[in-house]
């Protein structure tokens, strides 16, 4: 592991690749911009969307000017224009149109029998999320390596292990896995503990990942960030708790949690995540509808499991509906119809905050900055996982490096749910990058979500068939 790193005290040029990213541009945009220790930084925007890419570039200059954030502005459809001598590098891409190549992750393996609520990050489907963006991700790596090999790469591409292990093992580039799902988990332990702390919480609520459900959901998942302190580590949407306390009083809340959910709270409240918890010993993080896709015992045709658990789907509509809602934020505020200040609170149009500018300036300025949620390679952070593998844990960020907490071992019931899927990941990434149809189909036969060998290769042709135009190594 090579411990260069970027020269600090002065600022950081920073590009962003995916920069018209409706979900993730504004946000990320919002928060960069109104940061007091990124002053004097470049912002290079990149987007192959000439369209997306002229808003954002207005709205960021807009921004600019309005909040007085002193940010050189450039934007380009060309990568290596800007990357030479970058500091950060921002990936947030996705290839082919987002909606309509997830919705045929879900449904091709759907018509072969398998019930994904999800698709993204685990089941058959996330095979080919992989498979998609795989190349692109790598080919910017490389470009990275003659432009600015000492940059760092933020990666907040799905299927997040998969994508953010192939930059780390097959190129040189230091690369960090950004999510925001441990959200979730606050969600979950603040509405169980919603007496304790008077935390307003919805009727019926509940923290499936549906756009529709997000105005629901980010309350209560803010109110839980006031209120509680979860650490928690495993692997990128399979993350368990550890330790969790009242943030005030530093209580250990860990015993309330449990008898809470487990006597006195309903018994519809996220069930799966309530039993996996009872269990196990330890409460998941994800919320049940990404949590199942790691499981085994949720995909039985007879029993039907995801009746018990209200196993929810996936909402198309909802997702294209909030794509085109920021779409249109954006397009207002450009055109002058509402102001630019209708972004200083990203909160409040249900955007998720990654803490991307605070990770820059523990970078640059050394501010020792600790960041709930890091998917870095494990050296030793969780001792019964896998080495080198891409693992979530809590962490500090600073000018030396990127340096994860250490934890205890998982119990191995746990850990061995986690090494199978760190296994499957590895040998998705690496069949897609030999295009080892052979590989493939192991690693499909590995999926919790499949239970028949012509069943996996089915789903494997059709998936490769149908998105044949993305997959050069299997051409």
């Amino acid at each position: 592991m090579s411990f260069a790193t970027m020269k600090g005290g002065k600022p950081p040029k920073i590009v962003i690749l995916g920069a018209g990213s409706a979900i993730f541009g504004l946000g990320a945009l919002s928060t960069m911009m109104q940061s007091e220790r990124l002053r004097g930084a470049e912002l290079a925007l990149v987007d192959i969307d000439e369209p997306g890419l002229e808003t954002i570039a207005r709205l960021a200059n807009l921004m600019n000017v309005a909040w007085e954030s002193d940010v050189k502005i450039s934007a380009t459809t060309n990568r290596r224009d800007v990357l030479h001598g970058a500091d950060i590098v921002i990936v947030s891409v996705q290839v082919g149109p987002r909606e309509e190549v997830w919705e045929m992750d879900w449904r091709i393996p759907l018509k072969h029998g398998v019930r994904q609520p999800y698709a993204e990050n685990g089941g058959p489907g996330a095979f080919s999320h992989t498979a998609r963006n795989l190349p692109l991700l790598l080919d910017i790596a490389r470009d990275m390596e003659e432009l600015c090999p000492d940059a760092w790469y933020f990666n907040l591409t799905n299927p997040l292990i998969r994508l953010t292990r192939a930059v780390h093992k097959y190129s040189k580039i230091k690369v960090l896995g950004l999510c925001h799902q441990l959200l979730w988990g606050y969600a979950m332990a603040g509405a169980v503990l919603s007496e304790h702390f008077n935390i307003p919480v919805p009727e019926h609520f509940h923290v499936h990942t549906d756009a529709d459900n997000m105005p629901n959901f980010i309350p209560v998942a803010r109110a839980a960030l006031e209120h509680l302190d979860i650490k928690a580590a495993g692997i990128n949407h399979f993350s368990w708790v550890y330790d969790i306390r009242d943030k005030k009083t530093g209580e250990d809340l860990y015993p309330l949690l449990r008898d809470t959910w487990f006597n006195h709270y309903r018994r519809d409240f996220e069930p799966l995540t309530r039993e996996v918890f009872e269990i196990y010993g330890m409460m998941p993080t994800a919320g049940d509808s990404h949590m199942c896709e790691y499981l085994t015992f949720v995909t039985d045709p007879i029993t039907k499991p995801w009746e018990k658990y209200d196993l929810k789907l996936q909402s198309w509509d909802g997702n294209r509906r909030r794509r085109a809602s920021r779409k249109q934020l954006a397009k207002d505020i450009v055109e002058g119809r509402k102001e630019v200040n209708e972004l200083r609170d990203v909160w409040r149009h249900n955007m998720l905050d990654e803490g991307i500018p605070e990770l820059i300036s523990g970078l640059v300025y050394n501010t020792n900055y600790y960041h709930q949620q890091l998917n870095i390679p494990n050296r030793g952070n969780i001792p019964n996982l896998p080495g080198d593998m891409i693992i979530e844990v809590p962490g500090i960020v600073s000018g030396f490096d990127i340096q994860g907490l250490a934890f205890p071992p998982l119990p191995e019931g746990i850990a061995e749910l986690c090494r199978r899927e760190l296994l499957r990941s590895e040998m998705v990434v690496d069949s897609i990058v030999q295009g080892d149809r052979q590989l493939a189909l192991q690693a499909l036969l590995l999926d919790p979500m499949v239970t028949d060998i012509d069943t996996a290769r089915s789903i494997l042709e059709d998936l490769l068939q149908e998105f044949a135009q993305y997959l050069p190594t299997f051409n």
